[in-house]
C-alpha cells in the first residue's frame, strides 16, 4: 500500500510541473503581468524541491528495509546453528512459520506454516514426559503472552525431557521490532542433555541444603580431609565438622551394621570413585539408642573455585526403606500364595492323564475343603455348645458342688476334644509346608506299645469293646525313632477303629519284626483290625486324601475333621515306611503299617534317658514373678493357676511396659517372667530382646517364658532367638506352668518349660 502511494505522489508532482512550464510557456507568448509569470517560478521550484524529498524519502525506506530484512536473516542463521527448532509465531493471527526443524530440511522450510494453539495442544501430549506437560500450557494463551510482552516481560524458557529421554530448552521471545500490527515472537527449541549432565552435581550440591539430607560434607581428596557445611546427626553419632576424612569413615564403621560395613567399603571406595566419578550405598547406622536406621550416601565430583572435590551427601531412608519391605513382604506373600496355589495345580496335574480329569480333581478338592469347613464348623462348635452349656450349669448351680464338678469335668474333656481337632489342621499345615521334622532317638519299642495299649484300652472299655495287643514277635526292644511320630500314626489309627466300631465289637493290634535291608535295621509291622462298619472301596482310595469323610450314619455321629488318615499316610511316608487298607462295608476294615528302624544297643540307650518325674504343685515364698498380658481373661486364668503357689505377681499389659517395670525395679526385683508374644505397643519377643540389652546381671539370667498362642515350630524357634528360656503353647495346661516354675524357681530339671 505504501508502495502505491508513494509512486501516486511521484507521478502528480511531476504532472504539476509539466503544467506549470506550459503556463509560463503561454503567459510568455501573451505577455502576462510578470507577477504572476514570478509566482508560477515559485510554483515550479517548490514542485521541484518536493519530488526531490520524496524520492530521498523512498531511497532510505527502500535502504531501511534491505536492512532489516538483512538483520532478520541473520537472527534467523544464529538460530539455525544453536536449535534444531525454530518457529516465527504470529501472535494476531495465532499462525507460525517453521524456519527450521530437526525432521524437514531444504529451501521450501519456509513455506511450512500453521496453527500455533493446535501445534501446542500437540506438544502437550506428545513432547514432554508426564511430569512437564504443564509448563507448556502457558503457550495455549496467546493473548497472555502478547500482554506479557507488551509489557516489557521476559521471555518464556523452561527445560523439559522429552520421550526419547533427552533434555531440551523452550525459549520464547518477542522479535526485534515487536510492535503494535507486528507482534510477533521467536518458538524454538535446543538440546539441553549436555548442559544438564554439568550441572547435574551443582543442582545436586543445591538440592542437599534442603531438609532431605541429614548430612553435607565436601572432602579434599588431595588432602584427604572433609568439611561439613550441613549436617543433623547428633541423635546417631558425634564426629568434628572438619577433620580427616579416613577419622570419620573410621568413626561411622563403629555404627554400622555388621552386615554392612563390607558394603560401605566397597561401594564408597575411592577406587570405584575415580573409576566412575561418583559412588552411592546405602547401610544401616545404629543411634545412641541402640536402634538401627537406614541410610544412604552419595559420593559425587564436583568442580569448585579451588579445583574438583567430593560432595558427601547422606540422607535418612528409613520411611522409604520400610515402604519397601512392606512391598517385598506383600509381593513375598502373593508369591508364595502364587506358588503354593501353582505347586497343588501341578500336583493334581501330574497326578491326572488328561486336563478334564485334572479339572475334575480340582473341583473334588474344592468340594472337599467345602465339606472340611462344613464338617470343622460342626465339630468346633459341638464342644463348644458342650462348654458354654456347661458353663450356665454350673454357673445356675453354683452353690451344688457335685453338679459344679461334673460340669467343670464335662468342659475339660470338651476343650480336650476342641483342642485335638486344633491340633489335626496345624498338624497338617505343617506337613503341607514341609516344616515337619523327624527327632529320632533311641526308644524302647515295648514301652511304647504297653502305654498305646493302656489309653486305647481305657476308651474301648468305656464302648464295651474288646481289644486284644500281642507283640511276641518282637526281638530286638531298643530302636531309634521318633518317639512322637510313631505314637501319633498307631493311634490315629487305633481311634478310628475304636471310633468306627459299634459296641461289643472287637479291635486288636499284632506287633511284628521283620529283618531290614541291612543288618543294622529292622521293619516293625503295626497289623490293626476290627469288625467295625468298614469303607467303600471307592472310599478306600481316596481316604488319605486331606478333609475326606465316608457319609454313614454311624460316620455322621462321630467329630472329625478329615485330616487324621492323611496325617498319617504322610508320617509314614515321612519315615520311608508303607501302609495298606484292606475294608469291607458291615465286615470290617485291616490296616497294615511297616516302619523301618535302627537297631540300638540296650545298654547305650538307658546311658541318656532320665526318667520323668510326676509335677510337683509347689510353693515359692518371696519369689516374685512378672506376668506380661494384654487380655485381661488369659491374666486372671494364668494368676488362677497360681493361686497356691505363694508367689508374688506383678503384671504388665504389653512389652514396652514390662520392660519398664523391669529398668526400674531393683537388681533380683523379678525371679521369672512369662511374656505373652502378639501385643500392642511392643510385642514379647522384642521386649525380650530390650530387656537382655540392659546393662544388668539379672538381666541377662532371668528366665523369660513364652506364653502365646503362636504354636509352631518356628513360633518356637523365634522365641529362643530373641533370648526367651522356654515356651508354652496357648490354650495354656497348668502343668506346663508348674514344670516351668519347678525348673526355674526350684531348679528342678524333670522337665522342659
Amino acid at each position: 500500500m505504501k508502495k502505491v502511494i508513494h509512486r501516486f505522489s511521484k507521478a502528480a508532482s511531476t504532472s504539476v510541473i509539466f503544467i506549470l512550464v506550459c503556463i509560463l510557456l503561454v503567459m510568455e507568448l501573451l505577455s502576462i503581468n510578470w507577477y504572476f509569470q514570478a509566482a508560477c517560478v515559485v510554483l515550479v521550484i517548490l514542485c521541484i524541491v518536493l519530488l526531490a524529498f520524496q524520492n530521498s524519502k523512498a531511497n532510505s525506506q527502500w535502504h531501511n528495509n534491505e536492512i532489516s530484512q538483512r538483520q532478520r536473516d541473520e537472527m534467523l542463521m544464529y538460530f539455525s546453528r544453536e536449535y534444531f527448532e525454530v518457529y516465527v509465531v504470529d501472535l494476531n493471527q495465532g499462525s507460525y512459520e517453521i524456519i527450521r526443524s530437526a525432521e524437514q530440511r531444504g529451501d521450501d522450510i519456509k513455506k511450512l506454516t500453521g496453527d500455533f494453539k493446535q501445534l501446542m495442544e500437540r506438544a502437550v501430549v506428545s513432547w514432554a514426559k508426564p511430569p512437564y506437560k504443564e509448563k507448556f500450557n502457558q503457550l495455549l494463551d496467546i493473548e497472555g503472552i502478547k500482554r506479557r510482552f507488551e509489557s516489557g516481560g521476559k521471555k518464556i524458557d523452561f527445560i523439559y525431557k522429552s520421550y526419547d529421554e533427552k533434555w531440551k530448552r523452550l525459549e520464547c521471545f518477542p522479535v526485534p521490532e515487536y510492535a503494535m500490527g507486528n507482534e510477533k515472537m521467536i518458538f524454538a527449541l535446543r538440546d539441553y542433555t549436555d548442559e544438564m549432565q554439568i550441572r547435574k552435581n551443582e543442582v545436586l550440591a543445591t538440592e542437599a541444603m534442603n531438609d532431605i539430607y541429614t548430612l553435607v560434607a565436601f572432602r579434599d581428596i588431595e588432602a584427604n580431609r572433609y568439611d561439613c557445611v550441613y549436617q543433623r546427626m547428633e541423635n546417631v553419632l558425634d564426629f568434628p565438622d572438619r577433620g580427616f576424612y579416613s577419622d570419620w569413615v573410621k568413626k561411622m564403621l563403629e555404627c554400622i551394621h555388621d552386615k554392612d560395613r563390607e558394603k560401605f567399603r566397597t561401594e564408597l571406595s575411592d577406587e570405584r570413585f575415580h573409576r566412575e566419578g561418583r559412588a552411592e550405598c546405602e547401610y544401616r547406622i545404629r543411634d545412641k539408642e541402640g536402634e538401627y536406621h537406614y541410610y544412604r550416601q552419595y559420593n559425587a565430583k564436583v568442580n569448585v573455585m579451588s579445583g574438583p572435590k567430593m560432595v558427601i551427601l547422606i540422607r535418612n531412608v528409613d520411611e522409604f526403606r520400610k515402604h519397601e519391605i512392606w512391598k517385598a513382604e506383600q509381593l513375598q506373600k502373593e508369591l508364595e500364595a502364587k506358588a503354593k496355589e501353582l505347586e497343588m495345580t501341578r500336583l493334581l496335574a501330574e497326578k491326572s492323564k488328561d486336563l478334564e480329569k485334572a479339572l475334575q480333581q480340582a473341583e473334588s478338592a474344592n468340594n472337599a475343603k467345602s465339606n472340611f469347613l462344613s464338617n470343622m464348623s460342626h465339630d468346633l462348635r459341638t464342644p463348644m455348645n458342650v462348654i458354654l452349656g456347661m458353663a450356665y450349669m454350673a454357673k445356675k448351680h453354683i452353690d451344688d458342688e457335685d453338679a459344679v464338678d461334673r460340669c467343670l469335668n464335662t468342659i475339660l474333656l470338651s476343650s480336650q476334644n476342641m483342642l485335638a481337632l486344633i491340633n489335626d489342621v496345624l498338624d497338617m499345615n505343617k506337613i503341607e509346608s514341609g516344616v515337619i521334622e523327624l527327632r529320632e532317638k533311641t526308644e524302647d519299642i515295648a514301652k511304647i506299645i504297653k502305654d498305646i495299649e493302656m489309653l486305647i484300652r481305657s476308651r474301648c472299655e468305656e464302648n464295651q469293646q474288646i481289644f486284644a495287643v500281642s507283640c511276641s514277635g518282637i526281638f530286638h526292644r531298643h530302636l531309634r525313632m521318633d518317639k512322637l511320630r510313631v505314637r501319633q500314626i498307631i493311634i490315629n489309627l487305633l481311634s478310628n477303629a475304636v471310633k468306627y466300631t459299634p459296641s461289643f465289637g472287637r479291635i486288636s493290634m499284632e506287633v511284628i519284626e521283620q529283618e531290614g535291608k541291612v543288618d543294622t535295621q529292622c521293619n516293625v509291622i503295626f497289623i490293626i483290625r476290627d469288625n467295625g462298619i468298614g469303607m467303600s472301596g471307592d472310599f478306600v482310595n481316596r481316604v488319605f486324601e486331606p478333609f475326606e469323610r465316608e457319609n454313614t450314619d454311624l460316620s455322621d455321629r462321630i467329630e472329625g475333621t478329615g485330616l487324621g488318615m492323611a496325617i498319617t499316610k504322610n508320617l509314614v511316608d515321612l519315615m520311608k515306611g508303607q501302609i495298606e487298607i484292606d475294608s469291607m462295608v458291615n465286615v470290617g476294615t485291616k490296616i497294615t503299617v511297616t516302619l523301618p528302624f535302627t537297631i540300638c544297643d540296650g545298654e547305650e540307650e538307658n546311658e541318656n534317658e532320665k526318667p520323668e518325674l510326676a509335677v510337683v504343685h509347689g510353693k515359692y515364698p518371696g519369689k516374685r514373678i512378672l506376668i506380661v498380658e494384654d487380655k485381661h481373661i488369659n491374666m486372671e486364668i494364668v494368676k488362677g493357676f497360681l493361686e497356691d503357689t505363694e508367689l508374688i505377681i506383678d503384671e504388665a499389659r504389653n512389652g514396652k511396659e514390662a520392660v519398664d517395670k523391669i529398668k526400674e525395679a531393683a537388681e533380683g526385683t523379678y525371679d521369672l517372667v512369662f511374656m505373652d508374644i502378639s501385643m500392642p505397643v511392643m510385642r514379647g519377643d522384642e521386649a525380650t530382646m530390650e530387656i537382655r540389652k540392659i546393662d544388668r546381671a539379672d538381666c541377662i539370667t532371668m528366665p523369660i517364658i513364652a506364653m502365646t498362642a503362636n504354636a509352631l515350630d518356628s513360633d518356637v524357634q523365634n522365641s529362643y532367638k530373641c533370648g526367651m528360656s522356654g515356651h508354652i503353647s496357648k490354650p495354656v495346661e497348668p502343668e506346663d506352668v508348674y514344670k516351668c516354675l519347678n525348673k526355674w524357681l526350684m531348679g528342678t530339671q524333670a522337665q522342659n518349660a
